[in-house]
């Protein structure tokens, strides 16, 4: 998959929206340590974006009281410990998407839990055994819920974290805004379902329209990068800078250096860039992304007008302290194959949901416009019944006109080929982006029992028939 075959679809069949207004505002320093018994509580609210506007409230809703939802920071080997108490008018739940809970804690409303009612609470609790960037998110009509900002970040520190002189966090998201600079409530459009899913026509950085990300020259620092949009693609580029890439969706990836090439972000990814600040004091120096609308300003680096850094700058860049993982036993894999069908433009003419095979015009009563190997959206049996400890290959084969964003709970894999080609030593994944055409082996072991989910992180397209789940046999801890 080539970055412009992704962002080229769109060009194809999408006006381009207008682009992100500007004002500058401050990336936040990450806060440390999560206190024990933290309380995370879904209610109504207000967001506050920065565009050139000035500061514009908007009514959304929130953890905590604020969007995203509070830093959730621990070290490998501690305990996420967090009630949730659900304050809104629907059911919800939560997912800690990238960590590896066990089943139960995993959020997955209704496959793993029952949502939890208005008014009520529910306990996530569980080990950290994995360090990196991931993220949480409601898990419940999340083509909703998530857009509105039911989201937050959770970072897990390694043991020895890299040297820097300072660690950021960028928030990257998309609102659907109205002429009066409402939030657009317009949530289910059967058109959006069909196609790219909810793009905004705000691309924000924690919030804020081309937002100043502040550095001193000579700095050398570690960004984070979670995109939380519910369908929005970004193609990040670094104006006159070189970020090193050592994680990608929280796992340790051997040191490489971006170069002229675009950082393409997928909903659901996140990536760790060590950026050395080579720009001179007082310059700026534009962060831009293509997206799956247009050309936008995310943001720049602000140069201070004085030097800083600790000398860390320039020098090498080890690897992180990578998660265990368990080896791949290829040659005796189970082989599975996952075909993704329908949406606009997608020639479905029929698929199975309830029991019976129903056409277009009756799926689309019942909202569901796409299919996974003829099945829209049915989640009453598994796509496969896995021994635990067995590698699994799934050949997911995209044969529709759109791009996806293949999410697995509770594992993560390895690509293995893309589009014929073979991947010697891919990185570790939870989320894999998919062009149009595009074909894929993900690579994994079926490690914990339970029940799994496999969704297109396109939420929009997951509610429409793009989910089925994976059971691995065996009683959960």
């Amino acid at each position: 998959m080539t970055l412009c075959r992704v962002i080229d679809l769109n060009r194809r069949h999408f006006l381009a929206g207008a682009g992100a207004s500007v004002l500058a505002a401050g990336a936040p320093r990450l806060a440390h340590a999560t206190p024990t018994g933290q309380r995370l509580v879904a209610d109504e609210g207000r967001a506050v974006l920065t565009t050139g506007r000035g500061s514009l409230p908007v009514d959304a809703w929130s953890y905590g009281g604020s969007v995203p939802g509070p830093l959730l920071r621990y070290r490998r080997g501690e305990r996420l410990d967090v009630t949730f108490e659900n304050r809104l008018a629907e059911p919800s739940a939560v997912h800690w998407h990238g960590l590896r809970p066990p089943n139960g804690m995993d959020g997955a409303a209704p496959l793993t839990q029952a949502p939890v009612p208005p008014g009520e609470t529910f306990r996530y609790a569980f080990d950290l055994d994995d360090a990196g960037t991931y993220w949480y998110h409601t898990h419940f009509r999340g083509w909703n819920q998530q857009d509105r900002g039911l989201y937050g970040v959770v970072i897990v520190d390694e043991e020895t974290p890299p040297a820097v002189d300072r660690d950021l966090l960028l928030v990257l998201d998309d609102w659907v805004l109205t002429p009066a600079g409402t939030l657009s409530t317009d949530f289910g459009n059967m058109h959006e379902w069909s196609h790219a899913g909810r793009l905004g026509n705000l691309a924000t950085i924690n919030n804020a329209a081309d937002a100043d990300v502040p550095v001193a020259a000579g700095e050398r620092i570690r960004l984070r990068l979670v995109n939380v949009a519910n369908a929005q693609i970004f193609a990040l580029m670094f104006d006159w800078h070189d970020p090193v890439i050592i994680a990608e969706d929280g796992n340790s990836v051997t040191p490489w250096a971006l170069g002229a090439d675009e950082l393409l972000l997928g909903p659901g990814q996140r990536v760790d860039l060590i950026v050395d600040a080579v720009g001179a004091p007082s310059s700026r120096h534009a962060i831009r992304a293509y997206t799956l609308r247009d050309e936008v300003n995310m943001g720049a680096f602000v140069y201070a007008d004085r030097e800083g850094g600790t000398g860390l700058a320039g020098t090498e860049i080890a690897p992180l302290e990578g998660n265990a993982r368990p080896s791949l036993d290829l040659a005796g894999a189970r082989r599975l194959e996952l075909r993704m069908e329908g949406g606009a433009m997608g020639g479905m003419g029929r698929a199975m949901m309830g029991g019976r095979m129903m056409g277009m015009r009756e799926l689309m009563l019942h909202r569901r416009i796409w299919a996974f190997n003829g099945v829209a959206g049915d989640m009453d049996a598994p796509l496969a019944s896995l021994k635990r400890g067995e590698t699994v290959v799934v050949d997911i084969i995209n044969d529709t006109a759109f791009p996806h964003a293949m999410h697995l709970h509770g594992m993560h894999f390895r690509e293995i080929a893309r589009n014929g080609a073979p991947i010697e030593d891919g990185a570790w994944r939870d989320t894999s982006l998919m062009a149009s055409d595009d074909r894929v082996e993900i690579a994994f072991v079926a490690e914990t029992p339970g029940r799994w989910m496999l969704h297109c992180h396109m939420i929009e397209h997951q509610a429409g028939g793009m989910m089925t789940f994976l059971e691995i046999e065996g009683d959960e801890a």
